[in-house]
């Protein structure tokens, strides 16, 4: 019985795969035909991935967008085909039309199809949630462009401007004034989520490449006094690290100080787990004050050991991939 019900399985298993290489077939060819017609191409792009071709399928994609007008990207059809690429790039053209066409993306509801049964509505909502964006019979994609928008924009922004750890210290990334001169545009082209951290960030990146030290500082505390979450904790500690290379006079040093000593004691009272005191411990060094920057020394090199230890085994598995 157990081997009849197992024959039955493959024999159902053949067809279905028979059934949707017939379908692959038959849509390939009207894909050939005309590459230009967005429901064949959405038809095509089902039937790879109905087929576990998922490389074809983005590659159709992404020459569909390469001939897509960027004004089509207003159309559901074709957002709902290129979501997942079709924002990725910060510095492409239709990157900087989304932010224009972001208060447009607002389509009619479609009613759900007739006679639909429960596990076609189930394959429908999961295949809406694969690919990133909610049901296609929602009416209002603003919000969820928007969050794309700024999202993908923030990304490139950090990749630009934050320090990064090399050889066990903060490094910045190699400064290119073209793409940060696109990504300020960009920032003040329309209204994103994060906007304002995001004019910070590359405001501090350009305050710091020009050796302008005391506004880094400067801006840091704006940050801080506007409570911007996404330029606290680590990206100052990272930043302030970068900063003390360079040469710094003894005024601005002692704020630096000051300013490092209010942040730990608002982050520990907020029980925050930002590590500042190799900071604090390079600060008092410089200071001259050895007996505060060998404690502060020891307390960070404690809390890392700690932390080590707590998340060993994800560090590990990290080395081995």
């Amino acid at each position: 019985m157990l081997r009849k019900t197992i024959m039955t399985l493959v024999c159902v298993g053949c067809c279905y795969a028979a059934s949707a290489q017939t379908n692959l077939e038959s849509w390939r060819g009207k894909y050939e035909a005309n590459k230009r017609d967005i429901e064949v191409v959405k038809k095509y792009v089902e039937a790879l991935e109905e087929a576990k071709k998922g490389k074809e399928s983005e590659q159709v994609i992404k020459e569909y967008m390469s001939r897509c007008p960027v004004l089509q990207v207003e159309d559901k059809d074709t957002y709902l085909l290129l979501n997942k690429y079709v924002f990725a790039d910060p510095y492409s053209n239709v990157f900087e039309y989304g932010i224009y066409a972001v208060k447009k993306m607002k389509w009619a509801r479609e009613e759900a199809p007739a006679g639909e049964d429960k596990a076609a509505r189930l394959k429908r909502l999961f295949k809406g949630l694969g690919s990133g964006v909610s049901g296609d019979n929602e009416i209002d994609k603003r919000y969820e462009v928007l969050m794309t928008l700024s999202r993908n924009l923030n990304k490139e922004i950090d990749k630009q401007c934050e320090p990064y750890l090399q050889d066990k210290r903060y490094v910045l990334p190699l400064y290119d004034s073209l793409k940060l001169e696109r990504l300020t545009y960009l920032v003040n082209k329309g209204q994103l989520l994060g906007q304002d951290a995001m004019r910070l960030k590359l405001a501090v990146n350009k305050a710091l490449h020009t050796g302008n030290n005391a506004q880094v500082v400067r801006d840091l505390e704006v940050a801080t006094d506007l409570n911007m979450t996404d330029v606290r904790g680590n990206y100052i500690v990272a930043i302030l690290t970068v900063l003390l290379e360079s040469t710094l006079d003894k005024e601005l040093i002692d704020n630096i100080l000051s300013f490092v000593l209010r942040l730990r004691d608002q982050e520990e009272a907020a029980g925050g787990s930002t590590n500042y005191y190799h900071l604090l411990g390079r600060l008092y060094f410089l200071v001259g004050d050895k007996d505060n920057a060998d404690k502060y020394k020891k307390m960070g090199d404690a809390v890392e050991a700690e932390r080590m230890e707590r998340y060993k085994e994800l560090f590990e598995a990290t080395r081995s991939n």
